[in-house]
Order: structure tokens, then sequence, then C-alpha cells
């Protein structure tokens, strides 16, 4: 099978790369992987990240990589045709929202040039709501036009249905390192770390709908031995260290800035529990929560808010709490605290859940199924 995967995720050798190094290893598949040369990842221009692969990595320029109120919904790449021309998928798996320019231009090209090769379009959109032009248009366009979409959700692919979609879909989750995220000395790890009794931790961007203000007040409610470990960067620490000092609860909490992904495992294992507390806006909520995986795999329960897809990745591996309820984010750690078996129980399911779901072959294999589907 000749598979373009297209994806700005896959700049990455820690975000997108995994994937595509998952499906490389399958024999039956012959990979070429297009990736922007330049991309704004979270305001900050980065490139490509490559490492040596089994597959074909082409980082090309990309036209409008950011388009001010747009952001980067307006790109696409200008030698798309030539490398389809040269390589001739079978399948384009488009791991970029529907909405895209780059999704509509892929679709425009497959009609034009081999109207026989099969688009899957991939989305994490989890929120209804139409969008404003043209990229409700553009929406409308890929999902005629997509044989397969794939949804990091269930709410996801609910959404691209009810905008009209009535083809075959499939729920394919994010995915974790689960060689790099694992069950590390707990005691060494906390010791690097500096900290004692027992405690919660997040870590992120900081930013308002992420609830960090809960996870704050949260603290007023629960024992004094619980202490709070922020783990990040963003426009909101100002706000949130205020409200600490306000509340007179910044001797309980340690702000540390955001770390590269592989000295994560060593946070997530010294903490007791991780937090995920998002609030639901008009615009966004939570798409998936990989953080929430990655703690899985260090055994590290999870208590979270019911905000999107946080109920449906924590699964047996922690809490649930409604949204923006700082007393029952207490409740719930103080829970944990209070019964060390069942908080190691948690842990140890949000692991076997990893293992089962969310490791990268586990994903290449779901994916690699779709491949085998379209194209007998």
């Amino acid at each position: 099978m000749r598979v373009l995967l297209i994806s700005h995720t896959c700049q990455s050798r820690t975000e997108g790369q995994p994937r595509a190094n998952a499906l490389s290893r399958f024999p039956d598949i012959e990979l070429h992987v297009l990736t922007p040369a330049k991309w704004r990842h979270y305001g900050v221009w980065r490139q490509p990240d490559i490492e040596e692969a089994e597959y074909d990595l082409h980082a090309e320029r990309v036209a409008l990589p950011w388009a001010g109120p747009a952001q980067s919904y307006l790109h696409w790449y200008p030698r798309l045709a030539r490398l389809m021309r040269e390589f001739r998928p079978e399948i384009i798996d488009l791991w970029e929202e529907p909405w895209g320019l780059v999704s509509v231009h892929t679709c425009w090209l497959r009609n034009r040039l081999m109207p026989h090769t099969k688009i899957i379009s991939e989305t994490e959109q989890n929120i209804h709501k139409k969008l404003p032009e043209p990229f409700e248009r553009f929406r409308t366009y890929t999902l005629g036009n997509a044989d397969f979409v794939v949804g990091r959700s269930r709410e996801a692919v609910d959404i691209v249905e009810s905008k009209g979609y009535k083809g075959a879909t499939a729920v394919v989750p994010n995915a974790v390192d689960a060689k790099l995220f694992r069950p590390m000395d707990r005691e060494k790890c906390r010791e690097e770390l500096g900290v004692t009794g027992f405690v919660m931790g997040y870590v992120g961007r900081l930013v308002e709908e992420k609830g960090l203000a809960d996870a704050i007040d949260s603290l007023l409610y629960c024992p004094p031995g619980i202490h709070l470990v922020i783990v990040g960067s963003g426009s909101y620490q100002h706000e949130l260290e205020a409200r600490a000092s306000r509340l007179k609860l910044s001797e309980r909490i340690k702000f540390l800035p955001g770390r590269p992904l592989d000295q994560l495992p060593a946070v997530m294992n010294a903490l007791d529990a991780l937090i995920v507390p998002s609030w639901t806006t008009t615009s966004w909520k939570e798409q998936f929560g990989r953080v929430i995986i990655e703690a899985h795999a260090c055994k590290t329960p999870v208590i979270g808010s019911n905000s999107g897809a946080i109920p449906e990745v924590i699964g047996e591996g922690g809490l649930v709490v409604p949204e923006r309820d700082p007393k029952a984010l207490a409740a719930a750690i103080a829970a944990l605290a209070s019964d060390p078996p069942r908080a190691r129980e948690m842990g140890r399911s949000g692991f076997e859940q990893v293992q089962a779901n969310y490791t990268w072959e586990h994903v290449a294999n779901r994916m690699r199924d779709i491949y085998v589907r379209l194209i007998k």
C-alpha cells in the first residue's frame, strides 16, 4: 500500500513522527510523509526535527503558514501535485482538520489527478459550531470528498456526522511513547523535583481554560499536607501566582517552567495524582488530553473534569469531577490522599489502558486496518 501522510505534527520527532515510524514497520506499507519546512507552534516558529527513519519524509514549503485571525488554517503545499504524481499514493491520510485549506487543496488535487486514490480526513474538533466562512464551506467540501473520517474521540465523530457526513468512521486516539513514559523510582523522582507530602500536579499550557484557578482554589478545602506543582508556561501564570498569594497558598504551590518531553516522565512519576481541571468554553473544550495517558503510562492516577474527552480517556484510571467545582476537585484529591491502595489501583488501571489502547503501535495497527479496508 502506498500511503501519503500529510501532517504538520510530523515536524516533531516526539509528537508525530512516532506514529509514522510505527506505520513504516508494516512490510505492506510504503509510507511518504509530507510536513512543513516551517511552522508556527504556539507562537514560536519551528523547523522539522527529523530523525533517521524507514520512510520518506518530505519537509516542504507551505504557502500562508500563518494568516492572522485564520492562523494556520489557510496553509497549503505548492509542490503537492508534483509529489502526488511522483509517488502515486493509493491512500492519502490527512492528519489535518477538514476545514483547513490544505485538506480542501488535497481533495481537489485527488479528484483532478488520481480519482481512485482514497482520502482519510482526521479531526479532533469536538464542539458543535458553525465555523466562520470560508471554513464551514471548506469542511463541507472535505467531508463530501473523504472516503473515511477518523475522530480523536467519540464526540469528534459525532460532530462530522452532525455536519452531514454519512461515510465510514472510526475513533483512533492519540498515543504515548510507552518506552519513554514508564514507571520509575518514585522516591528518587520526588527528591529530584523537591516535593514532599501528597503532591498533585498539572503539566501543560498556563491558560485560563485549563481550569487552573480551580486547582488553586481546591487547596482551600484540602488538608494542609496536600501540595500542588504546576509545570508549564503561559500568559496566565502571573494571574495564578497572584491568586495563590491572595489566598495565602503560595507555600503549598510550586511553579516550574515547561520542560522538554524527555524530562516529563520523571515529573509524572513524582506526582501522587495528575489533575486536568479543564473548563469548557464557547470555542473550546478538551479534545483528548494527552497528559492523561502520559501519566497513566507512569502508573500515576488522574483527576479530571468532565470537559470534552477527559472522562473517556481517564476511564478506570482516576476520578472525574464536575468542571468549575473546586470543592468537588478537593474531595477527589482528598479521597486519593486518604486511600493510597485505591490510588495505586487506579494507577495500575490507567497503565493497563495505555498498554491496550494508547501506544503508537496500537494506533498504527488501527490505521493500517483502515487502510486495508479502504483498498480492498
